[in-house]
């Protein structure tokens, strides 16, 4: 997800030069990332349960490979695509799916703590500086390139992993045997917390592509250089550091649902204040923003834990990304056209902020449909 998030900003003017499009067509390739993440989902979500999650993100690591690789030597867009395609596969396999799996079995308890662990943002800090400085020198092939030989090292690496405890893999057969089928697609969906949940992701999602596409070129237009404008999205992902362990334990300590209240309004404030800041200023809401919005794959992996017993997470997950595609998919060209309309960031600022007030209504609202059934569970015992 570093490699995947961290890279595209930085390479966006690269890109736009490399294939000859505007601004808003080069992000479709963010989308269409999130496009293959999203839509993958419910299909892969739905076998991980059943097929050995170190296989799975083995192959996942591949297809990264695989991605980078094509687009270091393509010269068509449309092929280019493809790749972003193959990129979303990896991050769906390697970064969400695999890893909440693999906690959902290690983990009984402080599952925030361990989720943000897990998902520390170390390459999203390291990522954006490192394709900044290079870019000069060695040109965006070669840099792509690196890319894709990383990701094929992780091949080996990934057989490695361990599925299970230790106690747990003495009994995972008879386990497996008597287990309860996870619930389907029907009884997921009929759940309003998962779709209020799901909603309220893609919508910080959504605003988070769009900051991870635009930041950079944001901070060109205010007069800061490519490795200065560049480092706004280091400052973020190292901010994220920070915040997953933050939020992990935030999570564990007041419940999902508030964390992601308490995220969603900050990153409103952020969004609204990026336009009346300069200088310094925007390092800080960058920061800020890192620390609310890298834990947002944490916190919603903590909120489907709540929801779903370890049989079910991956399904759920899966169709909870499966609905907060369009948002993921959408707000980052919107942003492009917006841009290219207007001529400005201001109103398509103006617009994430909102959003993110409606999201954090959502989840709020998430928090008073997960107290009815406990609540019935209560009462009926007693």
């Amino acid at each position: 997800m570093g490699f995947a998030l961290g890279s595209f900003g930085p390479l966006l003017a690269s890109t736009e030069q490399h294939f000859g499009v505007s601004r808003a067509v080069a992000a479709v390739g963010m989308s269409v990332l999130i496009l293959a993440l999203g839509g993958l989902s419910p299909l892969l979500g739905g076998q991980l349960h059943r097929l050995p999650v170190r296989i799975s993100m083995a192959v996942g690591a591949l297809l990264g490979a695989l991605g980078y690789w094509g687009l270091a030597i393509t010269h068509s867009f449309s092929t280019a695509l493809v790749m972003f395609a193959l990129i979303g596969a990896s991050v769906c396999l390697n970064a969400v799916l695999g890893p909440l799996v693999m906690i959902s079995r290690w983990f009984e308890t402080n599952r925030g703590k361990a989720l943000g662990v897990v998902n520390l943002p170390v390459l999203l800090f390291l990522t954006p500086y490192i394709i900044a400085d290079l870019l000069p020198r060695f040109g965006r092939g070669p840099l792509l390139g690196a890319l894709a030989t990383i990701c094929a090292a992780l091949v080996p690496l990934m057989l490695l992993l361990v599925e299970y405890p230790p106690a747990a893999s003495a009994r995972d057969g008879d386990d497996d045997a008597h287990a309860a089928a996870p619930e389907g697609f029907a009884a997921i969906m009929k759940r309003p917390a998962f779709w209020l949940l799901s909603i309220g992701v893609g919508i910080v999602a959504g605003g988070g592509t769009a900051f991870t596409v635009h930041i950079v070129p944001f901070g060109v237009d205010r007069q800061m250089s490519l490795p200065a404008a560049a480092a706004l999205l280091s400052v973020y992902g190292g901010a994220g550091l920070f915040g997953s362990l933050l939020f992990g334990w935030i999570c564990d300590r007041i419940g999902a649902a508030s964390a992601l209240v308490l995220s969603a309004l900050c990153q409103a404030l952020v969004w609204w204040g990026f336009l009346h800041g300069s200088g310094p200023l925007l390092y800080g809401l960058a920061a800020l923003l890192g620390v609310c919005l890298v834990p947002l794959v944490t916190l919603q992996g903590a909120a489907i834990s709540e929801m779903f017993d370890a049989q079910g997470v991956s399904r759920a997950m899966g169709y909870s990304y499966m609905i907060t595609m369009p948002f993921m998919f959408g707000f980052a060209p919107a942003m492009g056209v917006m841009f290219d309309t207007l001529g400005g960031y201001d109103m398509p600022f103006l617009a994430i902020a909102g959003l993110l007030v409606l999201a954090a209504g959502l989840f709020y609202l998430m928090q008073h449909a997960l107290r009815k059934p406990a609540s019935a569970r209560a009462s009926a015992t007693s």
